[in-house]
């Protein structure tokens, strides 16, 4: 890499030098194995944008200009809304950074830690107003970086937004990564029995993606796993990928752990699923993200019992603007 390629606007420093070969190496990485990315004016456009995002979510996140969408959650077969995943995205110069970018933005700046408590507090807040006024049991999930279970400041913040928010414990359930690195499992183990203690619920994302599954299944301190989308893609062509559900679905029925299945597309997905015996899923089929104050109103004040089971007056709501759609 020549000076020349850094551009007029780049130092000669070795700091900024070993930035730009970081991003050109992420580049590679992003774009497949095997690949030899060479720093050009093109990478270094992409490079400063990125940096001058790094720059502005402190300042994003303070301001509150971060929006929060909401992506329903099922009861299977009769797509009963019963909570919601909450997501993020940062609309930018009239461009959206998506969650998948922004969460990784963050967790290279440090930043990461003021972007989850901030989804955490709006996300508790809102979804405990809403039960309040309506008397409803509706569950919000929030993701959590690993970096998280590196420090017990998480256990305090999340204490904080239960006892602000008034939200009932048991309708928090906070989302790890299931392939995330963790520097230190015993730790990690140790932080997320205090979450639980709490009373809130410990579900591991992306499940059957990397190469902790077991190790987190032995643990017994999670409440449920989220079947990750690329096994679900298949399962309606491939012998393999039903084989490889049915499994997950055995074992975690057998550790009383609850499933949720993510990236179900098609009926035909979710027609396979409930013949399989999972009974709780996300996805396109039953909804995309929708901003937080349209995916509140779209519940339209419906009042359900706490912990409703399948079939009740949200149900036949949800039913009914499905039928009217």
């Amino acid at each position: 890499m020549t000076s020349r390629q850094l551009g007029p606007d780049a130092s000669r420093t070795v700091d900024s030098l070993c930035r730009v070969a970081d991003f050109a190496l992420y580049s590679s990485k992003t774009s497949g194995r095997g690949r030899l990315t060479q720093y050009n004016q093109i990478l270094e456009g992409q490079y400063f944008e990125r940096r001058t995002l790094v720059e502005s979510l402190p300042g994003a996140i303070a301001r509150g200009e971060l929006d929060l969408y909401l992506q329903p959650k099922v009861f299977l077969p009769g797509r009963e809304v019963y909570g919601f995943e909450a997501l993020v995205r940062w609309v930018r110069d009239s461009n959206i950074v998506r969650t998948e970018e922004l969460i990784r933005i963050a967790e290279e700046s440090g930043r990461i830690f003021e972007l989850d408590k901030y989804v955490l507090d709006v996300a508790a807040r809102e979804i405990a107003y809403y039960n309040r006024v309506n008397g409803t049991g509706v569950s919000v999930s929030v993701n959590l970086s690993a970096l998280h279970f590196n420090t017990r400041r998480i256990v305090g913040w999340v204490d904080r937004a239960l006892e602000v928010s008034g939200l009932l414990p048991h309708l928090l359930t906070l989302e790890i990564t299931e392939s995330a690195e963790l520097r230190d499992w015993e730790q990690a183990q140790f932080i997320m029995g205090e979450l639980r203690a709490l009373g809130s619920r410990i579900s591991i994302d992306d499940f059957g993606t990397g190469y902790s599954s077991l190790s987190y299944l032995r643990s017994a301190i999670v409440d449920e796993v989220k079947i990750d989308r690329t096994i679900i893609e298949q399962i309606a062509t491939s012998d393999e990928a039903r084989f490889l559900l049915d499994g997950v679905l055995d074992i975690a029925g057998n550790l009383g752990l609850g499933v949720v299945v993510e990236g179900v597309a098609t009926p035909e997905q979710a027609r396979i699923l409930t013949e399989m015996g999972a009974d709780r899923a996300q996805g396109y089929l039953f909804g995309k993200p929708m901003l937080l104050r349209d995916a509140i109103e779209a519940l339209d004040g419906t009042v359900v019992r706490r912990d409703e089971p399948t079939g009740g007056p949200l149900a036949k709501a949800v039913r009914k603007r499905r039928d009217l759609g």
